[in-house]
């Protein structure tokens, strides 16, 4: 079953398939938790099915097959873990599986997730496949954006933009399915993506985030109490809570320009008024760059002790005049 606010790019996508218009390469632009993966796989489905021309039939081999997990004409590839890249080894075995003959007699389908986080050698690999594509052979791609995605692949592809809900839309969606009310600043926080926001709340990340905002605007109160705990809390999040504690520094500074209006904090608003208060303009723009830097360092490379960087970023509050 398709997601509400997926419902568009479908209707448009079945117009395609009854036509028998669709691009051999579909570039589906979506943050992670909008169920970008549903869709995609609700077209392969389709594609595959030995009845059906807009939608699966469910029933023939084929839709009983992908049901299963089974289906032998569908490939999906993404990254083995979290953060990595797509090697070109595995570009290649893709290569490899679109000039396969069909062992159904149909169609073929090579979803891939996380396309953005395709290496430049990888991405060209991939390429000549894109070009030249052969025959009966249907490429879905995921990206969260198209910054990390090379021009060239993205000018091989029809591109879509899965919309998100509006705020409030997203807000009713996610309190009906816990049957509670959720905070404003919780959906703006996971860029108005539902499923995101829903698994933030499931898995109780709104109450952690919570504690470290608290805990976080305390420790900018001189004489900078609580530093190890912060970074505890932090390294306990991963470098996620980079990202957290950068939303919430980039409201300190529109609070300090006199803006209180659309804030990720809207429910969190006297503690962004008490750090803001806290902390120097100037101060608070070098943290935000340090922590966006330390983000994607902790980000590209595993292993770092990610509690100690946090301790020497959380320093930097303490060693400025403010």
């Amino acid at each position: 079953m398709l997601y509400p606010w997926q419902e568009g790019v479908w209707q448009n996508w079945q117009q395609l398939l009854e036509q028998g218009r669709l691009h051999h390469a579909i570039l589906l632009v979506a943050p992670l938790g909008s169920g970008r993966d549903v869709l995609a796989k609700q077209l392969a489905q389709t594609v595959l099915c030995q009845n059906g021309v807009t939608e699966p039939c469910g029933m023939c081999h084929s839709c009983r097959l992908f049901a299963a997990g089974t289906h032998p004409d569908f490939h999906a590839l993404a990254p083995l873990q979290e953060g990595k890249s797509i090697g070109v080894d595995a570009v290649r075995q893709c290569n490899r599986w679109a000039v396969e003959t069909s062992q159904l007699g149909g169609n073929r389908i090579i979803l891939i997730d996380y396309a953005d986080a395709m290496g430049e050698a990888a991405a060209n690999a991939l390429l000549k496949t894109l070009e030249e594509p052969p025959s009966g052979c249907q490429f879905i791609l995921l990206a969260a954006s198209l910054d990390n995605l090379l021009p060239t692949i993205n000018s091989r592809c029809n591109k879509w933009r899965l919309p998100m809900p509006d705020e409030v839309t997203t807000q009713k969606w996610v309190e009906n399915k816990l049957m509670q009310g959720i905070k404003r600043e919780t959906v703006r926080l996971n860029g108005r993506a539902p499923l995101a926001t829903l698994q933030f709340i499931e898995q109780g990340q709104d109450i952690r985030y919570g504690n470290l905002l608290t805990a976080f605007a305390t420790f900018l109160q001189p004489p900078f109490i609580g530093l190890y705990d912060v970074a505890a809390q932090c390294a306990a999040e991963s470098h996620h809570s980079l990202k957290w504690l950068s939303y919430f520094m980039v409201d300190c500074m529109k609070v300090q320009q006199g803006v209180t209006q659309h804030l990720i904090h809207c429910e969190s608003l006297p503690l962004v008024q008490q750090a803001a208060a806290s902390i120097s303009p100037m101060l608070l723009i070098s943290q935000i760059k340090q922590a966006n830097a330390l983000y994607q360092q902790l980000d590209q490379h595993s292993g770092l002790n990610t509690e100690l960087l946090m301790v020497d970023w959380l320093t930097g509050f303490m060693a400025q005049p403010i």
